[in-house]
């Protein structure tokens, strides 16, 4: 049988080590929800799959995009404020997208460049 000294010191181990690993847990939680949070969708620009993010500050302002394709082939699209899906009109797979300078178009596809 235990003595009485073994069990408390047994006591104070467990005891110990659950509330470090309710600190860790603690002290780790705002770091997790920051990461989950966190998301490379919300920048501007190019988000990849296709889908290309205008960022225009609340102006409304649309802007011409250069769109190449797996070939290396480039395109013209305009877009406007948000997100926009630009796999659809583009016939194979879109691999970048950026602002080649134009502003003030109609948002849509322009055709090769």
């Amino acid at each position: 049988m235990p003595n009485l000294n073994s069990l408390r010191q047994a006591a104070r181990i467990t005891a110990t080590g659950s509330v470090v690993v309710a600190l860790l847990g603690a002290a780790l939680t705002p770091v997790a929800d920051a990461a989950a949070s966190y998301d490379l969708r919300d920048s501007c620009g190019y988000q990849g799959w296709g889908e290309y993010r205008h960022c225009d500050g609340g102006t409304g302002s649309t802007v011409m995009l250069d769109v190449q394709d797996i070939w290396g082939s480039i395109y013209h699209y305009c877009v406007g404020p948000g997100v926009t899906d630009l796999q659809p009109v583009i016939r194979w797979r879109v691999t970048g997208a950026w602002w080649n300078g134009g502003v003030g178009c109609a948002p849509g596809y322009y055709g090769p460049a």
